[in-house]
């Protein structure tokens, strides 16, 4: 978990001015990737790795876009899943699941 926000926190520092664009496009791959790789089990993990991305992309976009505050109005969870596509872990288990 550690080397994963490590990683999560060198994509989204301060200096990376790549597009909006390709900065969630490398998480999401990062996400997707990790989420395969550790799909046995790790609901609660999943969650505590979706709260940490969005509140490290939102930061990221306060930061980019000179936003006062949290920015949590202007770069809400919904914004972030819905506009940018940033996917929900927790989500994708619980629909991968069979159905009893």
């Amino acid at each position: 978990m550690k080397r994963f926000k490590k990683s999560r926190r060198s994509e989204l520092e301060t200096g990376n001015h790549a597009p909006l664009e390709e900065v969630v496009a490398a998480v999401n791959r990062r996400l997707l990737g990790w989420s395969r790789c550790f799909s046995v089990a790790l609901e609660p993990a999943y969650k505590t790795v979706d709260r940490y991305t969005e509140a490290l992309l939102g930061r990221f976009l306060v930061r980019r876009h000179k936003v006062p505050g949290r920015g949590t109005r202007t770069f809400s969870y919904r914004y972030l899943c819905d506009e940018l596509g940033l996917p929900r872990l927790a989500d994708r288990r619980r629909m991968s699941r069979p159905h009893a």
